[in-house]
């Protein structure tokens, strides 16, 4: 009973950590697609567009 419970318990660490990287990846990417939108100033449509 003993194993059983130290193998919930790392496992349940391991989930915890492993999805407190993937929310700390997507905030980080989020802020980098930010970051680049508001640097460069145009959207790409803006440029896709055909100019008569």
């Amino acid at each position: 009973m003993d194993e059983t419970m130290m193998g919930v318990a790392l496992g349940f660490s391991v989930l915890l950590i492993a999805s407190l990287f993937v929310v700390a990846h997507y905030r980080r990417e989020h802020l980098r697609q930010r970051l680049i939108r508001s640097m460069h100033g145009h959207r790409l449509h803006d440029f896709t567009r055909s100019r008569h």
